[in-house]
Formats: C-alpha cells, structure tokens, sequence
C-alpha cells in the first residue's frame, strides 16, 4: 500500500529523519561548546550538511563530517560570531537608548533601523556563504549584504518561511527538539544556493560576452 523503498512515502521518512538526526547533532555540538562557544561552529557543520544534501551528496557520513567541519571551523566560525554579535549588541543598544527629543535623533533611529534590517538580511546569508565559498570575515559579510539586497524576493521568501516555520512549531512545540533548526538550515540553504547558482550564471555570462568581445574578426 506504501509502495517500494523508493516510494515517496519511504522517501519522505528516509528525509525527516536525517532531518531529526541533524537536529540532535547539533543540539549535541552545541552543548558540547559550552553552548557560547558551541553554538556558532555547530551551525556552520549543520549548513555544511544540509549544503551536501541538497547538492546531491546524500549519502555522506553525517557524524564524521559535522564533527570534521565542526573542528576545523571551530575558531574562525567563533571569531565570526563574535564579530556579529558585537555588531547587534551595538544596534540593539543605539536603538533602545537613542533619545527620540528631536527631528535629528529620530533621523538617526530611522537610520539605524536601516542598518538593522541590513544587519537582518548578513544573518540569513552568512552561513550559506561561509559553508559555500572560501574568504575571510570581511568577505562573507561583504556578500551576505551583496547577496541578499541584490535578490530581494529570495530575501523576503526566507523571512517569510522562517516565520511560517515559527508559527508552525508554535502550535507543535514538541518538535521543536527534533526539527526546528535543522528544518530551518534545510530551507535557509536551498533558497541562498539558488541565489548562488543565479549569479554564477551572470557572472559566466558576462566572461563570455568579454571574451566574445576579444576574439579577432575576420576580414
């Protein structure tokens, strides 16, 4: 009645799990960092599987490869969480105490709220982008700001299914252990990867139009 192992059904199971399997996983780094200090290199390994997944890559060791990219990330990842943090305690700070007795400072709170929903858009990018190229902090920030604003129905689509997401959980809280980042990560990355694929796209397009442009013409 379900149909064979490669039924959808069995399909759709075979994926949940992994799903639930990632989340504990992470929970699990995540403890283990003492979570201040675990909480940013398990979600850099977590973006690193689901990125693997949706690739094609299905069928890696997922604890051997979160704990691989878990290691390796461990300092630079940490590095980029404090540099992000630091940044949003300094906004959420301006924001709360910026005084609104004239035109001049509520100029400025508009302005900083500018800044935040920029602030927004490095946090939905940076881990696709950390996970997917190679660069320092400066870069990824850099183009999770290029990204994001340059592709602004795949920006708003995130912001809408993470909290669709959030509703969602809200009524099941008792998934939230099992599914709630992983399935998060999972959707994060399939929609940054297509952004991704859209510009390497342009930017192949553009080499060929340059190096058409350079050919010799015949006479």
């Amino acid at each position: 009645m379900l149909g064979g192992l490669d039924s959808p059904f069995y399909r759709w199971c075979g994926a949940i799990s992994r799903l639930i399997y990632l989340n504990v996983l992470w929970l699990l780094f995540t403890v283990m960092g003492l979570v201040i200090a675990g909480f940013v290199p398990a979600t850099v390994a977590l973006f690193s599987i689901t990125r693997k997944w949706i690739m094609g890559e299905e069928d890696i060791p997922v604890f051997s490869t979160f704990w691989s990219v878990y290691k390796k990330e461990f300092f630079k990842s940490n590095l980029l969480g404090l540099t992000l943090f630091i940044a949003g305690y300094i906004l959420y700070v301006d924001l709360v105490f910026l005084p609104t007795t004239s035109v001049f400072y509520m100029v400025v709170r508009y302005a900083l709220i500018a800044i935040c929903s920029v602030f927004i858009v490095i946090l939905l990018y940076i881990f696709p982008i950390y996970v997917h190229f190679n660069g320092s902090i400066k870069t990824y920030i850099k183009h999770s700001v290029m990204y994001g604003l340059s592709h602004p129905l795949v920006t708003f689509s995130m912001m809408l299914g993470i909290m669709l997401l959030y509703i969602g959980f809200t009524y099941v809280p008792s998934l939230i252990p099992f599914l709630s980042v992983s399935i998060l990560a999972y959707f994060i990355m399939w929609l940054a990867l297509k952004v991704f694929a859209r510009i390497e796209e342009k930017v192949n397009a553009e080499n060929k139009v340059i190096s058409d442009e350079r050919k010799p013409s015949f006479r």
